[in-house]
C-alpha cells in the first residue's frame, strides 16, 4: 500500500508538472517550465522515499538549468537520495558539489554535516570528525546538531581519541539530555571511563542509569560496569551489584567475568566459600570459556584453604587433562606434585613433577627439585642425581636455587655412594653458601663422610696396646 501511495504522488507530480507545460509560448519559458517539472519530480520522490527515482530527476535537472537558484538544493537532495541508498561515495561528491553554492531550502551548513555522514559510512573516519567539527563550529540552528555531536564523539572512539569521545558525549548529555541518542552515549562515555579507570567519574553516569534510561539496550551491561567501577572505588556494594548483575542476565556473554571479579572481591573479604562458589558455578555453566582455566586453579587454591584437598587435586587435574597449553598447567601441575609429595606418594609425585618440568616453564626448578626429592625416596639414586644436577646447571651461580640443587645432588651420589663427588659438593656448599642452617648441614655430612668406617659386624675388635709398667723407662 505504502508503494502505491508513493507511486500515486510521484503520478500526481507529473500531471502537475505536464499543466505546467502545456502552453509554452517561448524557448526560454519551455526550459523553465521543464526545469521546474524536473524539481517538482525529483524533490516530491524524495520526500515519498522513491529515492532512485529522485536521483535520477534532480540528476536530469542540474544538466537542464546548470544555473538555477536550486542547483544546490538539488545537490543536496541528490546526495541524500544515494546516501539513503546506500551509495556514500556518490552521496558524498553531490555533498561536495552542494557546498558550493547557495542553499535555499536547507539549513545552514548542512551540507558539512552531510559530507561528515557520508565519510563516516565509507569509514574515512579523521575526515569525518573533521567535518562534524567544522558544522558545529559554525553553530548553526540546525536540527542535525544533536546528531554531529554524537557522530563526533563516535568518530573520535573509531581513531583512539578515547578522551575527546568522553569530553564530547558529556556534552551532549549536558546539552541534549533527554535526545533519543542519550542512553548510548552515556553507555559509551561510561564504558571509556572505565577503561581509563576514572571510577568516580564513571559512578556519576552508571549510578543512575537505569533510572534516567529505564528501555535502553544496555541496562544489563551498565550494572555490570557500576559493579566494577563500585569495586575498584572501594565501595563494598560493587560485589552485590556484580552478583545481581548476574541473576538479571544469566546469559550475558559478561557473566564469566563478572563471576571472577565476585569471586576475588569475596576471597579478598575473606570469605572463601563464597569465592569458591563463583568459580565453580562459572566451570559449571561454561566449561570451555577463556576464564575457565583460571578458574578452575583457583579452585584448587581456595578448596585447600578450606582443607578440601580431594576437590583441589581433581580441580588441577581438570585444567591440566581440558587446557593443556595453558600458562596456568605449569602452576596446576606443580601443586598436585607438591600435594602428592606431602602424603609420600613418591611415584606420582614424581611422575606429575616431571611432566611440569618437561613444560620448561618458570617452574621447572621447582618442579625437578620435587623430581629428586621423590627419586631418592625411591631409592633411583641415578635419577635423582640428573634431576639435581640439571637444577645445578640452569641455576644462577651461588643462587639460593644453585646450592639448594647442590644439596640434593650431594645426597643423591652419597647414596650411590659415590664418595668423592659427595665429598666436592658439600665442600662447595660449606666454603660458599651463605645460608649458615645449609651450611652446618654440608659440614655434618662431611664429617660423616670422612670419619673412618665402622668395622663390619662380625670383625675382630683391635686389641688396645698394653700399657707401660709404672716407672719403666723413667730413668
Amino acid at each position: 500500500m505504502r508503494r502505491r501511495r508513493r507511486l500515486a504522488s510521484v503520478l500526481v507530480h507529473l500531471a502537475l508538472a505536464g499543466l505546467a507545460v502545456l502552453a509554452v509560448p517561448a524557448p526560454g519559458v519551455a526550459a523553465r517550465s521543464e526545469a521546474d517539472r524536473l524539481w517538482l519530480v525529483g524533490a516530491g520522490a524524495f520526500e515519498d522515499g522513491l529515492y532512485e527515482t529522485a536521483f535520477r530527476e534532480l540528476g536530469r535537472f542540474v544538466q537542464v538549468a546548470p544555473t538555477d537558484r536550486r542547483r544546490g538544493d538539488a545537490a543536496l537532495l541528490r546526495g541524500k537520495a544515494a546516501f539513503w541508498m546506500d551509495r556514500y561515495a556518490e552521496a558524498l561528491v553531490e555533498f561536495d558539489a552542494a557546498e558550493t553554492f547557495a542553499l535555499t531550502v536547507a539549513t545552514p551548513g548542512e551540507a558539512i554535516f552531510w559530507q561528515g555522514e557520508a565519510l563516516f559510512r565509507l569509514r574515512r573516519l579523521e575526515e569525518a570528525r573533521a567535518r562534524y567539527e567544522r558544522f558545529l563550529a559554525l553553530k548553526p540552528a540546525s536540527p542535525y546538531v544533536p546528531e554531529a555531536l554524537y557522530a563526533r564523539g563516535l568518530a573520535e572512539l573509531d581513531t583512539g581519541r578515547a578522551d575527546g569521545a568522553i569530553d564530547t558525549f558529556r556534552e551532549f548529555l549536558r546539552e541534549y539530555p533527554t535526545h533519543a541518542r542519550a542512553s548510548t552515549a552515556a553507555y559509551s562515555a561510561a564504558r571509556e571511563l572505565i577503561r581509563a579507570k576514572r571510577w568516580e567519574d564513571a559512578l556519576a553516569l552508571l549510578a543512575p542509569y537505569a533510572t534516567r534510561y529505564p528501555g535502553s539496550p544496555y541496562l544489563a551491561e551498565t550494572r555490570y560496569l557500576l559493579g566494577v567501577a563500585q569495586l575498584e572505588a572501594g565501595r563494598p556494594e560493587g560485589m552485590r551489584t556484580l552478583e545481581q548483575f548476574i541473576a538479571q542476565a544469566p546469559g550475558s556473554d559478561l557473566v564469566p567475568t563478572a563471576r571472577v571479579l565476585a569471586a576475588e572481591a569475596q576471597a579478598k573479604a575473606g570469605r572463601a566459600r563464597e569465592a569458591l562458589e563463583q568459580y565453580q558455578a562459572l566451570v559449571r555453566a561454561a566449561p570451555t570459556h577463556a576464564l575457565a582455566p583460571q578458574a578452575l586453579y583457583r579452585i584448587g587454591e581456595l578448596s585447600l584453604r578450606l582443607n578440601r584437598v580431594t576437590d583441589a587435586e581433581a580441580a588441577w587435574s581438570t585444567l591440566r587433562r581440558d587446557f593443556p597449553q595453558h600458562a596456568l598447567v605449569g602452576p596446576a601441575g606443580l601443586a598436585t606434585a607438591r600435594l602428592h609429595e606431602q602424603r609420600k606418594q613418591w611415584e606420582p609425585a614424581l611422575q606429575v613433577a616431571q611432566s611440569v618440568a618437561s613444560l620448561k616453564g618458570s617452574e621447572r626448578s621447582d618442579a625437578l627439585l620435587v623430581v629428586g626429592q621423590s627419586a631418592l625416596q625411591l631409592r633411583r639414586n641415578a635419577e635423582a642425581a640428573q634431576a639435581y644436577h640439571a637444577v645445578v646447571t640452569e641455576a644462577a651461580p651461588a643462587s639460593k636455587r644453585y646450592f639448594e640443587g647442590l644439596a640434593g645432588l650431594a645426597a643423591a651420589l652419597e647414596a650411590a655412594t659415590d664418595k668423592e663427588g659427595a665429598t666436592r659438593a658439600y665442600r662447595e656448599i660449606a666454603d660458599t653458601s651463605q645460608d649458615p642452617d645449609l651450611v652446618r648441614w654440608a659440614k655434618g655430612r662431611l664429617g660423616a663422610l670422612e670419619a673412618p668406617a665402622p668395622p663390619p659386624p662380625g670383625a675382630p675388635r683391635p686389641k688396645p696396646k698394653p700399657k707401660a709398667p709404672a716407672g719403666s723407662g723413667g730413668g
